[in-house]
This record gives structure tokens, sequence and C-alpha cells, in this order.
């Protein structure tokens, strides 16, 4: 139980959520662990902002949590030196990146972090979440020694406003993409919370907005794939880990999601545009022939559907022009 964590945090323009995830890290019982702050690109007061937060310690308090003073956080800037770490629990290793580069390899920066520096155990946990305060124990007592087997994991993710409601508790793949498509949409209808979902679970795939990987799999499997600027590169992965090993959901273990407050800042074309594209990929990448057959079509035959949902001004213009570019880029290879 004292193994050390490498925690990634990405933000993107909006510091705060991202103050209030850090502060729901700082508050944990486990306290083992560095966070790789991830800055992709925002404008400059943004990270200003978070700077502030560390240097004059702010309390910040979101749905009734209260989180544990601490003491003065250091911000370390390390965008041209991934060496330097000394693995303190109180300091956070600042990537301020110039412009956004997609989610994938800004992710991939905090995993390199991990790997350059022998951390046991990488976490990530995007700026949209909240974590409980037994969440990096919790999670952590999984990657035992007599659990070796088990690469990736993922905790019970529950609606941030929306408390009896279960956002995620893992993934079972079956039939075609067509139903994986629709597993994956986070306009499905929410589960709600019961006594009967407890305990440690396989799946075959971890949610990557809040995930738990051995850093030394890493080396193994590879990082995150780089084509896929914003989703779905965690599935990609988790193809590849389970190859590996096991993936498991710890449901015991809980965080909470803010569920789709990123498209305050993304905004609905930029969000839809890459979702889509990311879908095909996955399909080109993982599928099999039937896979890709029935996938392509099924994603060509929604850009007039979606038109249809214009007309009648039941979908914004962003979303249809960012879905139907979306498609249109992958099959011309854009």
């Amino acid at each position: 139980m004292n193994k050390s964590i490498a925690i990634t945090v990405l933000t993107w323009n909006d510091w705060e959520n991202t103050i209030v995830c850090l502060e729901s890290i700082f508050q944990n019982t486990y306290q083992n662990f560095d966070i790789v702050l991830i800055n992709n690109g925002s404008e400059k007061h943004h990270i200003e902002k978070i700077k502030d937060w560390a240097s004059n310690k702010i309390e910040v308090n979101d749905n009734e949590i209260e989180f544990n003073k601490y003491k003065q956080i250091k911000i370390i800037d390390i965008t041209n030196n991934f060496k330097i770490a000394t693995k303190s629990n109180k300091n956070i290793y600042l990537v301020n990146l110039e412009k956004n580069i997609g989610l994938a390899p800004a992710v991939n920066l905090g995993f390199k972090f991990a790997i350059e520096n022998n951390y046991d155990l990488s976490a990530r946990i995007d700026c949209d979440l909240i974590i409980t305060k037994n969440y990096l124990e919790s999670m952590t007592s999984i990657f035992t020694n007599e659990n070796y087997n088990i690469v990736a994991a993922s905790p019970k993710i529950k609606h941030a406003y929306l408390r009896d409601t279960i956002w995620w508790k893992g993934l079972k793949i079956t039939g075609s993409y067509l139903k994986f498509q629709k597993t994956m949409n986070l306009k499905k209808k929410r589960i709600l919370d019961n006594t009967n979902y407890k305990g440690i679970i396989e799946t075959d795939a971890v949610a990557g907005c809040c995930s738990f990987y051995r850093t030394e799999v890493f080396k193994i499997s590879g990082l995150e794939d780089e084509d896929f600027e914003f989703g779905p590169e965690d599935v990609e992965l988790s193809f590849r880990l389970k190859k590996i090993g096991k993936l498991i959901v710890n449901l015991d273990a809980v965080s909470f999601h803010k569920i789709a407050t990123s498209i305050n800042v993304s905004g609905w074309y930029y969000r839809s545009y890459n979702e889509t594209k990311g879908f095909l990929l996955l399909i080109e990448k993982t599928g099999t022939l039937s896979d890709k057959i029935v996938g392509y079509i099924y994603h060509m035959l929604r850009i007039p559907y979606f038109l249809i949902l214009l007309l009648l001004k039941k979908r914004s213009k962003d979303r249809v022009t960012g879905y139907t570019k979306g498609c249109l880029d992958f099959f011309l290879r854009k």
C-alpha cells in the first residue's frame, strides 16, 4: 500500500473545475502521489488562476464536499525536462503547452513522466471529475502482487449532480459496433445506484477519464494512440491492454463526473467532430470486416437523418455540421 502514483490531470480553459478536481485529490487519505498537470494550450489567465490557488491555498467547496486544508503546494514547470521529479506528495509538475495538441497526445505526456520517473502506478483524472477521500487508497489496494494480472482499472463513476445515478460501471462489448456505439453514447439512459453494485468485476474497457494502470505495462502495450484527438482513445488502449492482463471496475471506489461540462469549453462542433471521427477510427483499428461494413454504413446513414433533425430544429447546427464533417474527413482521409 505504499506504491507511488503519478496522477495525470488534463486541463484546457477550465480553471474552476480544475481547482475543484485538484482539491479533491489533495484531500485523499492516501498521500504517496504526485500530480502531472497538463495544460493543453489554455489561455494565459487559466493557468495563472491555478497558480494563485496553489500559492494562496484557496478553499473550494463543491456539491457539499468539504476539503481538508493542507500545506502550500508548489507548482514546478517541467515542460522541457521530464527527469527532475523527486516524488513529493505536495508538488504539481506542470507541463505547459503553448497550443492544444489533442487529448491522447497530451495525456501521453503524463504517462511518459510516470515511466521515466519509475512510478509504480499511473492514474488519469480529468479536470471535470471529483474523487472521494478514500479513492486513491481503494484503487491502489487492487494492484497487489497477488493481483499482478490486473493491469488497468476504473472506479464506479457517478453523476456529479445526480448523486444516486451511475454513469459508468464497466463495459461488456457484445454484437456489432451498432450496440457498441449506443453503449458508449453519453446520452444513454442512466442507471440508479443500489447495493448490488459493489465489489470487483471484469470489464472489456476502462473509462479513460478516471483510470488506473500499472506503469510498467505501458512498456508492453504502448501508450494511447495519438491518431485519436478526442475519444474513444481509452477503448482502443483497453483492447491492447486486455491482451496482457485483466481490466476491472472497482465498484467500491467512487468518483463523480460533471457530465458534459467540457462542452462549455470546447463547443458542440469540436466535440461532435472528434467523437464521430474517433468512433470511425476505433472501428477501423479494432473491428472485424463485418464491424466495418455495418459501422461505416451506419455512420453515413446518420448524416441525412441528422440533417432532417436540423431542419426540424431538434439538433443544433454545430452538432450536425461537426458530425457530418467528422464522417467526411475520416473517409476522405483528412
